[in-house]
């Protein structure tokens, strides 16, 4: 047994020796992109759940019964004020309006024969024709009379009023949900037909906790950039809208209301901005990110989100020095809407960074590598 170990040995050792130098070969370097950080002047926000409320939110009801004539508007679409929307059939209170005419006109008669008798009445007492009761009565009937034309011209005006809401008209400009009844029925008084919006320009109202606040308002007077482009602290905002698809919309406003008071309960403060909506590319209701800076930092170092690891010391990242990988902790800012993460501290401008394949690198491990840049690469030499 020892006799075939020793050949086995010697077998091998012959195959090593017929080896040349030039046959044994080493693995190349494992090739890494790396890059500098991006450096730009960036803004601190803050971001708060909302919701979006039309500037105007108006329930369409009746006010009169009878059978709903017409719809004349088409539902979703854009009315101006004062269009007509619906129609109650009209015929009755067209009838007693005519009715209140002729009520208005037999009191204004009665009105001008008891003005008459006064006016003769008056000339026969100057006479003794007549007595100073009958004058009474005759001044008596006058102003029975004035206050009957007063009274039908209140039921006159009464039914020209009834009659006008036979015409549901638009309040203002804007847009008009379906109607929840259909042409034909017979409707009653606060009938809900539709909700009109007036969206032009919208509303988001969202809540901040008041220690927040305060905070924030702090730091914002530190920011000198801020005064000088709001005039105080926050005042632009700007909204977000996520679709299905997870894509953000982003959208401008300006804030126009800070509650005076916090709540008790919650400890929050309620806030409202204003958003233009020319293009109608908001809707009522719909849940939104709200959000504004409070603070502005220059020549800020920001590198992608995916090129920040996470262990149990915190977040770290790999530098490059002389081709060699070294291990880095960092302190780390906010996060941009572009997925950049500011550096606070640990890395510098100058200095390469490993910006993808963090679980394969090593500390300490020799790489070539390749320095990412806008177009093309190019092989660090």
């Amino acid at each position: 047994m020892k006799k075939v170990n020793l050949f086995i040995a010697m077998v091998v050792a012959g195959l090593l020796g017929s080896c040349t130098p030039q046959e044994v070969k080493q693995m190349p370097p494992a090739r890494y992109s790396v890059a500098h950080p991006e450096v730009r002047d960036i803004q601190y926000m803050l971001e708060f759940p909302g919701y979006l409320q039309s500037e105007l939110v108006v329930d369409l009801l009746s006010r009169v019964e009878g059978y709903l004539m017409e719809i004349r508007y088409e539902a979703g679409k854009s009315v101006a004020k004062g269009d007509t929307l619906f129609v109650i059939e009209p015929r009755n209170y067209k009838n007693k309006v005519q009715q209140a005419e002729a009520q208005l006109l037999t009191s204004q008669a009665n009105l001008a024969l008891a003005q008459t008798t006064l006016a003769r009445m008056q000339d026969a007492y100057k006479s003794n024709a007549v007595s100073e009761i009958d004058l009474i009565e005759a001044t008596t009937k006058v102003d029975q009379c004035k206050a009957a034309v007063q009274s039908s011209k209140a039921q006159l005006e009464t039914a020209q009023t009834n009659l006008s809401y036979c015409y549901i008209l638009a309040p203002q400009s804007g847009r008009v949900t379906r109607s929840l009844v259909d042409e034909g029925n017979y409707i009653t008084p606060h009938t809900k037909l539709a909700t009109f919006y007036k969206d032009d320009q919208m509303y988001v109202y969202f809540s901040i906790e008041a220690s927040k606040l305060i905070w924030a308002q702090n730091e914002a007077k530190k920011s000198d950039a801020q005064v000088k482009k709001a005039g105080q602290p926050f005042s632009a905002v700007e909204v977000k809208l996520t679709d299905s698809q997870g894509n953000d919309q982003y959208f401008s406003g300006q804030l126009d209301y800070l509650s005076p008071s916090a709540d008790l309960s919650t400890g929050t403060v309620d806030m409202r901005a204003v958003l233009k909506n020319d293009k109608r590319a908001l809707n009522n209701g719909v849940y939104a990110k709200v959000s504004f800076s409070y603070k502005d930092v220059k020549d800020a170092v920001l590198i992608p989100e995916s090129s920040i690891g996470t262990d149990q010391s915190g977040r770290y990242i790999y530098v490059v020095e002389n081709d060699t990988v070294r291990y880095r902790s960092v302190q780390i800012g906010q996060l941009q809407r572009d997925n950049m993460r500011e550096i606070v501290k640990g890395l510098s401008a100058d200095e390469y960074y490993i910006t993808k394949a963090l679980t394969r690198v090593r500390n300490g491990q020799v790489i070539d590598p390749i320095i990412e840049q806008a177009d093309t690469t190019a092989v660090v030499k």
